[in-house]
């Protein structure tokens, strides 16, 4: 990218994304926690705990990607 401005915007943005996923993935604990029983750790509902655990999964991959959109801007930034 010909712009630093423009590059350096784009990182700060990108940073924001990052914190925001981490925040996602720290209310998903806390209603993973929410939904787990205490006997043995079975969930209370099952078909919720699923849809949870996919989102989780569609979460880890934003925080990789983003992690590694980071990563490049930081290279060309340098």
């Amino acid at each position: 990218m010909k712009n630093p401005r423009s590059l350096k915007e784009i990182i700060d943005q990108t940073k924001k994304i990052d914190e925001n996923n981490f925040d996602s993935a720290q209310c998903l604990n806390s209603i993973n926690m929410l939904l787990a029983s205490n006997d043995l750790g079975s969930t209370k509902d099952e078909e919720l705990s699923k849809k949870f655990q996919e989102l989780n999964s569609k979460i880890e991959d934003v925080n990789r990607l983003t992690s590694s959109l980071l990563e490049e801007l930081s290279k060309r930034n340098n």
